[in-house]
This record gives C-alpha cells, sequence and structure tokens, in this order.
C-alpha cells in the first residue's frame, strides 16, 4: 500500500459520489505495530539479541585481557622506580626486557580489541539489515494477502495505512490492526511491542 495510491483511491471514491462515499465502511492498519508484533518478528529480534550478548561476552573477556596486561605493567614500571629510588639501579635494569615486553603485548591486545570491536559492530550490524530485510520482504508478501481476507470478512470496501489516513466521520472507519496480526501470527494474540530504540517497522506495501 504505497502512500500516493492511498491518496489517489481516497480522491477518487470522494469524487465519484460524495453520497455513496460517506456510507463506505472503511479500514486502517496500522504498519508498524504489524511489524513489531509479528511472531517472525519476535524470533528474529531473540536471535539478534542473543549474537550481540553473545559479541559483549566476548568483548569484556577481551578487554579483562587488556586490563590484566595493562596491570601489571604498571605494577612493573612502579616496582623499578622503587628500586632506582632505593638506589638499585642494576636490580631495575633487570626488569626492563619484561617492561619491554609487556609493553609490546599491551600494543597488540589494544589493537586487537579496537579491530574486534569495531567488526563485531559492523557484523551485527549487516546481520540485522539482513534479517530484517528479509523478513519485512516476507512479511509484504503476506500481509497484502491477510488484509484482503480480513477485509472481505468485515465487508470492508477499502483498506489504508493508518498514518495516511485521514477522514472526518470516525464511525465508518474499523482499525483492522489486531484482527491482521492475529490471522498473521495463526490466530495467536500478539506479542508485546518491540520495545524503543529497535529498528523502525517498514511499513506494509511499502
Amino acid at each position: 500500500m504505497k502512500k500516493q495510491l492511498m491518496k489517489l483511491c481516497l480522491a477518487a471514491g470522494i469524487a465519484a459520489s460524495p453520497m455513496v462515499a460517506s456510507a463506505y465502511e472503511f479500514g486502517v492498519v496500522d504498519a508498524g505495530q504489524i511489524f513489531n508484533k509479528y511472531a517472525e518478528t519476535q524470533k528474529t529480534k531473540k536471535v539478534l539479541e542473543g549474537q550481540k550478548e553473545k559479541l559483549q561476552q566476548d568483548l569484556e573477556a577481551r578487554k579483562g585481557e587488556v586490563k590484566k596486561l595493562d596491570d601489571e605493567y604498571v605494577a612493573t614500571a612502579k616496582k623499578m622506580q622503587d628500586l632506582r629510588d632505593g638506589k638499585k639501579e642494576k636490580e631495575a635494569q633487570a626488569l626492563e626486557p619484561k617492561l619491554t615486553e609487556l609493553r609490546k603485548q599491551l600494543a597488540q591486545k589494544s589493537g586487537e580489541l579496537q579491530k574486534f570491536f569495531e567488526e563485531s559492530q559492523k557484523s551485527l550490524y549487516e546481520m540485522e539489515e539482513k534479517e530484517m530485510g528479509s523478513l519485512s520482504k516476507t512479511l509484504d508478501e503476506k500481509v497484502d494477502q491477510v488484509i484482503k481476507q480480513v477485509a472481505q470478512k468485515n465487508n470492508i470496501k477499502a483498506v489504508f495505512e493508518k498514518r495516511f489516513f485521514y477522514w472526518g466521520d470516525e464511525a465508518t472507519v474499523k482499525d483492522l490492526t489486531e484482527e491482521v496480526l492475529q490471522a498473521l501470527n495463526g490466530g495467536k494474540a500478539a506479542p508485546a511491542a518491540a520495545p524503543a530504540g529497535k529498528p523502525a517497522a517498514k511499513p506494509a506495501g511499502k
């Protein structure tokens, strides 16, 4: 259901016969709500959340390794300084190879951590785009048929996206969102809407 098509359909109905158009029973659907409460959307989001949690755990483990090296480096450097302050230069110099090696390892691990962070974020983003894009396409293919069936069941003459529908007489308009969702979800009650901050829903028919 494209915005322009909806406007044209509505305009055509009004222009053709204002008296008849006012008797029509129109339907509206909230495409964003349908996408968010669609059972397959919820499943996909759980998979993505699982991947995100796994990557986060790996990231925290790598941070722990870097912190351990950093703590050891600082402790070694402090020990060397204490030895020098105590006029024990020879013993302090004996720690220099260890400090050099720790510095090298710390630089390497820090670089690996930064690279892992950037690559994991990119991977997660690409996975989300792929999975949600595929899901949206699948939903687009199903939702038109389901809306048509629900509209026929309710003797609805035309169904519009709720955001783009403007009508003076609300008594002639029926919100079919929940009924469409139940049909899409196999008659099951719709799950709770996705929390704020999740990917924006793709309107049906777009």
